[in-house]
Parts: C-alpha cells; structure tokens; sequence
C-alpha cells in the first residue's frame, strides 16, 4: 500500500472557493484517518491562513520559496519536487496534470469542459491553456474524478475511450457553525443572495440588471439583493465591480460583500429568503447545497448539471441569459416564504461519502 501522497494544493492559495472548500472538506476528513501515511501539500504558493487547521503532523508543506506562474510550476518543478520526495501517488486537484506523463499513479479532479461547453466564458490565455493540456491531462490521468454526471458525459462526448477511468465524485455539504455576534455587517431584513467571483461565466451582471428591472418595476419593494465574492476577471472583474461600488447602486438596494469569512457567508445563507445562481456553465454547484441546507428555495440557470441537484417542485429553472424572466423570478421570489417540500436529502449530499470514493482510488 501506498504511503507516500503528493497533493496539488493550490486551490488552498486562494481563501474559499468551490475548489477549495472541496479539497479542504476531503482532506478534514482523510488525513487524521491515515496517520501512517505522509501527505505532501505541493503548491507555486503559500496557502491561506484559513487553511492551517490542514496542517497535521502527517503533513509536510512543500511551498515554492518564489512565486512561480501556474503552468510552468506544474509541469516543470511539480515533477522535480515528487521526484525528490519519492512520492508514490499523486493527485492534481485542478483539472491538470503535467504534460510528461508521470511514473507513479496519477489521479486527477475535473469540474467542466468550458473550453469545450463555455469558451466566451474563459480568460484567452485559460482557453488555450485547457485546450492544448487537456486532452493530455486526461490521457495521462489514471482515474479521472469527475464533480458531476455532467461533467463525465462531456469528458465521455470529448474523448470516449476515457469513459472507463471516470468516476463521479459529487461533494458534500454540513452546516458551518455560525457566531452570530461577530457578524461584522448587518443584513436587510428581507434579501436575496448570490454568489461568486465576478467573471463572466457566472452572469452576475444580469442578474444585476434584472434586480435593478424589477426594483424599477416594483418601486415599492423591499427587497435586497446581496452578492458575495471576489473581484475576478473580464468586464464583470472591472466594470461591473464599479457599478457594485456606485452610490446608486447601493441606494436600488443591492450589496456587495467582497471575500466575506465563512461565518459572514454561512449567516447569509440562513438568514437570506432565497438564492440565486445565474450561472452560464458549471461543473457543480456548491452553493445551491448550502442553500437548500439551510432550507433555502433556489432560482437558478436552465443548465443540466443543475438538474442533478435542484428539486422540480419546489424550485426554479431560468434561463440563463434571459434578464427578463430573471426580475420575473425575483418579483416570484418576493412573495411570502414557502418551505422547501420536499425537504433537502442531507443522507444523500456528505462529504463522508466523498472523501470514501477518494480514499479508494488513492490508497489501491
């Protein structure tokens, strides 16, 4: 058995993230279970200090002492450092591999084809970065672990004789303890919420624009809309983070709350009246279970991966670039609370259960 683990991670580098709640929930949960085994987190950065509970003693940090560009830390010091720690196993956690195929297993997460699926969506310099090492990240890999269904029939469509190395590993949700006296901001009593970095394969732009449609259409309203995140990248990096900033904004009833801390984002999923998630592509869609977690109604993009969380009944589907019936959900939305029927199936979204499917690739 294995006792040797190389781990990309970087996604810790960057404070929470969808990448990096799931690798942090995973590993939680692997390592003070395989304190005979040695885990080498492998990153071109340090990562957050929200992270350091990660650090147990079975943990050796192997931090780049410059800061390196991702591509070339990947496939050129990556492999020198397993090299040199004699790692047996390694398991890269956002979508790449090197482009040399490695002599020890390799395992490797995938969340979406957007090169493929959603490519107006993505920095040039990402696209073609995916486009080129792609097909050989998932030539290379020895089992793909893909987020979603979804994301196995694209890589399937792309590439059909992967079909046999991927294996749906759907995340997990739990309930973040919550402090309600060091909330540092005060909520409106009555608002909508959103979130996610502001890129345009996220289309909070139009969500913008079809709260501010709906406020002018209903003057009398009130109703917030709340978006957290992080200043991302594109015009919805830059101009729509001035519009979020504008005093006028403001004044039509919308906040921004930029890197809220876990505490500050858990309370808004509890206290918020339903949650919005405008999506153009996605490999999953973490925040619709911690909305419905918390017994939250959902508003979300016509996209199929959406399918495979979201309830028929108590739910509803827009699409996605459709800014009209968007303030037509939020005018839907705005009426008196229903619950969620029926209610969320916690047995059946853990994280338990993720870092299981994990643990059977890793230590084979």
């Amino acid at each position: 058995m294995k006792t040797k683990i190389g781990i990309d991670v970087r996604p810790l580098a960057y404070g929470i993230t969808g990448n990096s709640r799931y690798l942090a929930e995973v590993l939680k949960i692997i390592l003070p279970k395989h304190k005979d085994k040695e885990f080498y987190f492998l990153s071109n950065k340090p990562i957050h200090s929200i992270f350091n509970d990660l650090l147990f003693p079975n943990v050796k940090l192997v931090v780049e002492s410059k800061s390196i560009p991702g591509p070339i830390y990947l496939n050129f010091l990556l492999p020198k450092r397993l090299k040199q720690y004699k790692i047996e196993v390694f398991w890269g956690t956002i979508q790449m591999l090197p482009f040399l195929k490695l002599p020890i297993p390799s395992y490797v997460n995938y969340h979406d084809l957007n090169f493929i699926s959603a490519p107006e969506t993505m920095a040039k310099w990402n696209y073609w970065q995916h486009k080129l090492l792609s097909p050989i990240t998932l030539k290379n890999a020895d089992k793909i672990f893909c987020l979603s269904k979804n994301t196995k029939e694209e890589i399937v469509a792309f590439r059909p004789e992967c079909k046999e190395k991927c294996i749906v590993v759907y995340p997990g949700v739990t309930k973040t303890q919550t402090t309600l006296s060091k909330l540092k901001i005060k909520f409106p009593k009555d608002f909508f919420l959103t979130v996610g970095t502001l890129e345009p394969r996220k289309n909070i732009n139009r969500l913008v624009d079809a709260f501010l449609s709906f406020k002018k259409e209903y003057p009398k309203d009130k109703h917030y809309l709340i978006i957290m995140g992080r200043r991302g990248w594109g015009e919805e990096g830059d101009i729509l983070y001035e519009k979020l900033n504008d005093p006028k904004t403001k004044e039509a009833g919308i906040q921004f709350i930029e890197k809220p801390d876990e505490n500050t984002l858990a309370l808004a999923f509890k206290f918020c009246k339903a949650f919005f998630f405008p999506s153009l592509h996605e490999g999953f869609g973490l925040p619709l279970l911690e909305a419905m977690l918390e017994g939250k109604r959902c508003v979300a993009s016509d996209i199929p991966v959406f399918k495979e969380i979201l309830s028929d009944k108590c739910d509803v589907y827009v699409p996605s670039k459709d800014t009209i019936a968007w303030a037509n959900a939020f005018h839907l939305m705005s009426r008196p609370n229903k619950d969620r029927i029926p209610k969320f199936p916690t047995k059946m979204w853990t994280w338990q259960e993720t870092a299981k499917k994990i643990e059977e690739v890793l230590f084979s």
